[in-house]
């Protein structure tokens, strides 16, 4: 049988080719993807960077301008609050009476207010009247009267009793913008007027939006206030050389043609804040931090532009761009590889970036001359910013420790420093402390001033301290030369001029305090009053310049009779003196009167009109001690001869006047060259004066 072939015939199979291309396609599209999203997430991470340190830039800014502000505001309240410069601008003003001079009073007005020009950085002060028209002018030169605008802050602050700001503006006549505050100044409550401070804003304000780093091209800082239908822009430009108050910004587009739009003020002013993102006033997009001032009505507007904030992510996004194009070409494991390298690449760059970040925080803390640390509890040690560490005189280091911080401070002040701080620790309350150390690099002693607070773990507990640390040494100089230059004036303003024993203001004080002190304590309290005997004939014969010397001798030898803490002699007026002696009895008290008697027949002053035999200056002394209690308990039960129907409870004390003057009388009658002490035939010899002791004249 024949043999049959079995005859196969080749069926061709299809290749699945294009499982290859789509395979690696969707392989080259998931890895494209997810490097796509980890470079997202790495911009946004870089754009949350820049837009904190744009904040914290902003809001250290708006601290300094805060401050500035509070400072100009407190020199204000402490001028209100100046009672010697009141009392001094007040008798200026009254008519000219007896006592110092007009020019006098007025040069020492001046002095006050050339004194805020050198001390505290005032441009111009002035004294002005409630109407506005300058009297006084530091410096000396014409100054305009307070501008329409102005007067209503005026009749505020003298309203209120509070100074009032008048803000940045330009004084007719000045080309600076100043910034001024007007401190209105009572005689009592009758308003004088008010002192006019201005301050140059070139100098003190506007370099305090300066603090951006050098690098930066396009950063800028402006000061804006919001008006009724624009913004005017307070501060001076980077880019356009409009002056300071000159810019007007449209609060939306289509406003007055003068003005011009920036949408990032309008986002501001509207109530904006945050990160914001639009057009400035160039027409250039930017990004943009707001913050209002506090206690004002000015905003402060941070920028930058977004070309320059973001050049290097747009660069590494193209070129990530790239890389993925690349990987088309290559191998998986290439690319990978490659991604691998670009992410540490990136990496890196942002390390820089922000290390750039800090050098700018660090460049703004050295212009505000503020440093910030970070106390930790558990290693008991600090961590200093550069800044920080050159205010204690530290090197620049990773750590300080509690033992080398306690080294610099002052010694006599270490133990009260450390209990501040202790209870602060134990409290975890937030810490405010001036204090004195010992500068650790050259021994320099520097004021310095913390500001700490605690930020809170998980478990409610405070594991570190932070906080800031400032030098304010010079504002302690400047405060202690102040009040060397206040308590100067105060004894001056206390002293006779030509005798320079206290005069009538300081025994009237002296005497009420005494007298309340006294009641208070159940002591005794003596006053002698002391009269030159016929010392207008002393004048008549010898001429005044010669009385002027015999007031001077008598005036020293009274002085140096009393040597007990508290005694008191005084110029009562004229050739009258009066002797205060807190505690003394009568017989303490006419000691002291027969001790007084001697030392002037001592000086053995001619006066060829005297009534005595010797013909010599001699005194007659009234002296009186009263037990205060119970003479106030007798005069507030029944009406007391020789005060009068208009005697009102608080005028005790006037009885002391009046029983030493009756004493005084009755030695004059008696042939003078004597002291009497106060008795019942004192007031009889008075029943013909009608003329009552006052504290305001003689009696």
């Amino acid at each position: 049988m024949p043999s049959t072939t079995e005859i196969r015939i080749p069926v061709a199979v299809p290749r699945r080719w294009w499982f290859t291309p789509v395979a690696l396609g969707l392989l080259l599209a998931v890895v494209g993807t997810l490097l796509w999203w980890f470079t997202q997430q790495r911009e946004q991470h870089y754009r949350h960077q820049i837009e904190a340190s744009l904040n914290a830039i902003n809001q250290l800014q708006i601290h300094g301008i805060a401050d500035w502000r509070s400072r100009r505001l407190g020199d204000a309240q402490a001028l209100t609050d100046d009672a010697l410069l009141a009392h001094t601008v007040a008798q200026w003003l009254r008519p000219p009476q007896a006592g110092r001079g007009p020019q006098e009073l007025q040069e020492q007005i001046a002095q006050r207010l050339r004194s805020l020009v050198e001390h505290l950085q005032y441009s111009k002060v002035a004294l002005v009247d409630p109407q506005g028209r300058v009297l006084l002018a530091a410096p000396q030169q014409d100054m305009p009267a307070l501008q329409a605008g102005d007067l209503a802050a005026l009749a505020e602050a003298l309203s209120t009793a509070l100074p009032q700001e008048l803000g940045l503006q330009q004084v007719q006549g000045q080309s600076t913008t100043f910034f001024s505050v007007i401190a209105p100044l009572f005689d009592g409550e009758q308003p004088l007027g008010a002192l006019w401070l201005m301050v140059d804003a070139r100098s003190t304000l506007y370099p305090l939006l300066q603090t951006w780093p050098n690098n930066s091209r396009s950063a800028e800082s402006l000061l804006v206030r919001r008006g009724r239908d624009a913004v005017t822009v307070l501060s001076p430009l980077r880019h356009r050389s409009d002056a300071p108050l000159s810019l007007r910004l449209a609060l939306q587009d289509g406003g007055d043609g003068a003005e011009e739009n920036d949408t990032t003020v309008a986002l501001a002013v509207a109530g904006g804040r945050g990160t914001l993102y639009g057009r400035d006033y160039r027409g250039h997009d930017v990004l943009a931090t707001a913050g209002a001032v506090p206690g004002s009505d000015w905003l402060l507007i941070s920028k930058i532009d977004t070309a320059e904030a973001f050049s290097d992510a747009r660069w590494r996004q193209w070129l990530a761009l790239g890389l993925l194009a690349s990987l088309a070409v290559i191998a998986l494991g290439g690319l990978f590889v490659v991604w691998q390298w670009r992410a540490w690449q990136r990496e890196r760059m942002l390390k820089q970036t922000l290390q750039q970040q800090m050098h700018w925080l660090e460049a703004a803390q050295k212009a505000a001359s503020i440093g910030y640390f970070l106390y930790d509890r558990k290693r008991r040690c600090y961590q200093l910013s550069r800044m920080s560490a050159d205010i204690f005189g530290f090197a620049p280091q990773q750590s300080v420790s509690l033992k080398q911080w306690i080294a610099v401070l002052e010694p006599q002040e270490r133990e009260h420093i450390l209990q501040e701080h202790e209870q602060t620790l134990k409290g975890l309350k937030p810490l405010r402390l001036q204090y004195r150390i010992r500068r650790a690099s050259d021994g320099a002693q520097r004021w310095v001033e913390a500001w700490c607070e605690f930020p809170e773990d998980g478990a409610g507990a405070g594991v570190a301290m932070m906080g800031t640390v400032q030098d304010i040494t010079e504002r302690k100089r400047d405060e202690a030369e102040l009040q060397a230059y206040r308590q100067q004036l105060e004894t001056r303003v206390r002293t006779d001029a030509l005798t320079q024993v206290a005069n009538r203001m300081a025994l009237d004080e002296a005497i009420a305090r005494e007298w309340a002190r006294a009641q208070r304590g159940g002591t005794t309290l003596a006053l002698l009053m002391v009269d030159i005997d016929a010392f207008k004939a002393f004048n008549d014969h010898y001429g005044h310049l010669a009385g002027d010397q015999c007031l001077q001798a008598v005036a020293g030898a009274l002085a140096g009779c009393v040597a007990r803490s508290g005694d008191l002699v005084a110029r009562y007026g004229g050739e009258e003196f009066a002797v205060l002696l807190p505690g003394a009895d009568a017989a303490q008290a006419c000691a002291v009167a027969q001790r007084l008697l001697l030392a002037v027949r001592a000086l053995d002053l001619a006066h060829a009109g005297a009534g005595n035999a010797q013909r010599r200056v001699s005194i007659s002394v009234g002296v009186t001690s009263v037990d205060v209690q119970q003479l106030c308990f007798v005069l507030r039960g029944r009406p007391v001869a020789g005060l009068g129907p208009s005697w009102v409870p608080g005028e005790d004390c006037l009885e002391l006047l009046r029983q030493a003057d009756a004493a005084l009388y009755q030695a004059k009658q008696r042939g003078r060259d004597q002291w009497v002490l106060y008795g019942p035939d004192c007031d009889a010899s008075l029943s013909d004066r009608t003329t009552r002791p006052s504290m305001d004249g003689k009696p």
